[in-house]
């Protein structure tokens, strides 16, 4: 880690530059037991103030944006001002002085503030400044804040060994507030994972009560009742036409059926919310307001069954405020009951789906294991071989074919490309699963060439059928891998709808790093995040593209220069260049550890997202 070198003080060394080393004692204190980093920066600007004799400091940091904004402030007079400093910023129009402090990365001095064309005029008059010290904090080499002191209105005459000092004071100080930043921000991290943490674990006990009373017998209505109990608020299942099919609510708040009247559907607001609803965006929050003609928050969730609209889930807010939590509850009971409903459906049409059910409890774990193997002889499938599972999202509804019958298509079209006898298949709400044997005598020995006949499938299809994406799994060598396998390739579905893959297919296994990205559901900030990063180097680039072609070569090579050279077709000192100009660009090494982690997964992430096609 950079930061400035400071020797010990002995006999040789100035009683000054002992004080500076003596303050930071106390600042050191603070930052180990400091929980807020405002009392830390308040606490080095004050100590700053007593070493050079004045009354008064503000403390500036530089934010992602690379500009600076008040952080921390500390007055003799009135004690910690960090609030009226944090309204500031520094560097703006007319504030000649920050730029030249955050410039020179060194200590400059206006000794008469009102005559000095260099300050920003309207701020030096409201604080009253008449001589003002700015001492920038270098990290590094690089200027990570600012501290300005004054002395209140009064006159004060800075030495150059104050000024000096200063400096020196700048230097330490910017190596403890580095490391504050970087627990602060470690700390905000590890906050937020265990609140998401604390979510998914409150999910998956939602998502494990639902599919076990599922798989215990429970019907429709037992569904919508234990739902209830978990939101403790009432809760419908509305048909198309928002006729309640059922609903509950906890004993304790009396409440009515939780009818949506036509006169609020006919509302504009309501039916554009409603309108927005799908697969790849399943719930919304009604706010009660007149625009909705609603006197209670609702939260709405689609139920999509084989991709077909198929009524509505609303959980009504009552005694208590809905929130994330329960927008997420809603999203898994409506999943379950789709499946339900499904499930339902299908028990009246079950005669000649032997082999689809075997599939489908092979995917959803409803057997036993031995019993599942057992069952699956007759249709010539062998647990005990490699399988993958493939997931086809198809279009359905007006104009387009029943999933079942999409899934006959599909499955004569890979029996015929194969030369093997047909895969079991079954259809999912807008989705057709297939279970594909894979080894000698099978006509493939990978997911990779699963996903090569699968695409061709698709492309073959498209007058018929209208194939959106597909996944394949990784290789299944147990019954019980299945049911894991298979939800996977749900999630990575999920992912496909919000990036909008379109008719492309992808096996488990090549989305590597990015599948925690999948786990997170934070999809779009991901996105965001690996945009950032990339996009300076894009801005900076020449219209041959060396600099953004060199990086992802560098990447692809695992940081080897003479790989990427190769691959190139360049020399390696033209690689060392190229990557030196991405770290003065970016600010970042592109050859350390963490930044080689940061942008493989950013650049997996642009590529899955159809970036590079877009920017091409």
């Amino acid at each position: 880690m950079g930061g400035l070198a400071v020797a010990r003080p002995d006999e040789e060394s100035g009683p000054r530059e002992r004080e500076v080393i003596a303050a930071f004692a106390d600042i050191t204190t603070e930052a180990i037991t400091a929980t807020r980093l405002e009392d830390l920066l308040a606490l080095v600007g004050q100590k700053l103030c007593l070493l050079l004799g004045v009354r008064r400091c503000s403390v500036y940091l530089r934010q992602a944006d690379g500009r600076f904004r008040g952080a921390a402030g500390w007055c003799g007079d009135d004690g910690n001002i960090s609030a009226a400093v944090q309204a500031q910023e520094a560097g703006i129009p007319g504030d000649a002085f920050s730029r030249e402090v955050i410039r020179s990365a060194a200590p400059v001095l206006i000794t008469d503030v009102a005559n000095d064309p260099r300050p920003h005029r309207r701020t030096m008059e409201h604080w009253g400044v008449r001589a003002m010290l700015g001492v920038p904090l270098v990290f590094d080499g690089d200027v990570i804040g600012l501290i300005f002191v004054d002395n209140v209105a009064r006159d004060h005459t800075y030495t150059d060994d104050e000024i000096s000092l200063g400096e020196l004071f700048g230097g330490l100080a910017a190596l403890v507030i580095r490391q504050a930043l970087q627990a602060s921000r470690l700390a905000a991290q590890a906050e937020e994972l265990d609140r998401q943490k604390r979510m998914l674990e409150f999910l998956a006990d939602v998502h494990a009560k639902l599919t076990g009373a599922v798989l215990e017998g429970a019907d429709i209505r037992a569904v919508v009742e234990l739902l209830s109990d978990l939101a403790r608020a009432p809760v419908a299942l509305l048909d198309e036409d928002f006729a309640v099919l059922t609903w509950t609510a906890p004993s304790a708040l009396r409440a009515s059926p939780p009818v949506v009247g036509e006169r609020a559907r006919d509302r504009p607001a309501l039916r554009t919310a409603l309108a927005e609803l799908s697969a790849a965006r399943p719930s919304t929050v009604l706010e009660p307001s007149s625009l909705t003609g609603l006197g209670r928050r609702h939260v709405i969730c689609r139920l999509i069954v084989e991709g077909r609209p198929s009524g509505y889930l609303a959980v009504v807010e009552a005694g208590r405020a809905l929130g994330d939590l329960d927008t997420k509850l809603a999203e898994r009971g409506a999943t379950v009951l789709a499946l339900q409903v499904l499930s339902e459906r299908r028990q009246i049409e079950a005669e000649g789906q032997a082999r689809d059910d075997f599939l489908s409890d092979l995917l959803n774990n409803h057997r036993d294991v031995t019993q599942l193997a057992r069952r699956g002889l007759p249709f010539g499938v062998d647990l005990t071989e490699p399988h993958v599972l493939v997931r086809l999202t198809v279009e359905s509804g007006e104009g387009h074919p029943h999933a079942s019958v999409a899934r006959r298509l599909v499955v004569d079209d890979l029996a015929r490309r194969l030369g093997t006898d047909e895969p079991p298949a079954t259809t999912l709400p807008g989705a057709v699963v297939l279970l594909v044997p894979i080894g000698s005598g099978t006509g493939v020995s990978t997911p990779d060439e699963v996903r090569a006949h699968i695409a061709a499938v698709a492309d073959a299809l498209v007058p018929r059928v209208r194939i959106l994406g597909g996944v394949v799994s990784a290789v299944c060598r147990e019954p019980e891998e299945f049911p894991r396998a298979h939800r996977e390739l749900r999630e990575i579905e999920d992912l496909a709808r919000s990036f909008g893959w379109s008719r492309r297919v992808v096996t488990v296994d090549e989305l590597g790093l990015f599948r925690v990205v999948v786990s997170s559901g934070r999809v779009k900030e991901a996105v965001r995040f690996a945009d950032e990063l990339v996009r300076p180097v894009r801005d900076h680039d020449g219209a041959d593209g060396a600099l953004f072609l060199t990086w992802r070569a560098f990447l692809a090579a695992e940081a080897r220069v003479q790989r990427a050279a190769s691959d190139l077709g360049v020399h390696e000192n033209t690689v060392r260049y190229r990557l030196g100009r991405i770290r003065e660009i970016t600010g970042k090494d592109p050859a350390a550890l963490d930044t080689l982690l940061i942008a493989r997964v950013a650049f997996q992430i642009l590529e899955l997202a159809g970036w590079f096609r877009d920017a091409a």
